[in-house]
């Protein structure tokens, strides 16, 4: 019995070191890249919460609850079209804070950013106006793919 209590012991313990190291390792690389909070990450966050609720909405076939998340994400993606990201700012390597001090290719690439934002707000648009549920899912996959490129054009990123 005893050697039971200590072997479990051993295995909490141990687990809580490899957590708490993971997580410092985790901390440690964020630091490193440079990756940085921005309003604009909070923004996206607050999407990907909507977009989940409301997907738990229409999986439940909730069209009070759909309605509440399909307005709130409307309202998101227009909050995240005037926000600049990061990888756009630090187009070449240094950091720009104001947009009117843009080169000419990060404005190229925010005009890039912003149309694809207008394209998942028109999205969620349609999604909103809709009540046919197979249509919905077609444009929820939509999103999806949107969302899919956005983060492989403009999502800050660290491969070291």
């Amino acid at each position: 019995m005893m050697s039971h209590i200590k072997r479990n012991l051993a295995f909490t313990l141990l687990s809580a070191l490899l957590f708490t190291q993971s997580t410092s390792l985790v901390f440690a690389h964020a630091d490193h890249c440079g990756i940085k909070e921005t309003t604009l990450g909070d923004t996206m966050k607050h999407i990907k919460s909507e977009l989940r609720a409301y997907n738990k909405g229409f999986k439940a076939d909730d069209k009070a609850e759909m309605q509440e998340h399909i307005n709130e994400l409307i309202m998101l993606s227009g909050k995240a079209k005037v926000l600049l990201p990061v990888v756009i700012e630090n187009i070449n390597g240094e950091h720009s804070e104001a947009s009117s001090e843009l080169t000419a290719q990060q404005k190229q690439q925010y005009g890039q950013y912003q149309q694809q934002i207008t394209e998942m707000t028109n999205t969620f648009k349609k999604i909103q106006a809709s009540s046919d549920s197979d249509e919905i899912s077609s444009l929820l996959e939509t999103v999806n793919q949107q969302k899919k490129q956005g983060h492989k054009s403009f999502r800050q990123n660290c491969k070291s």
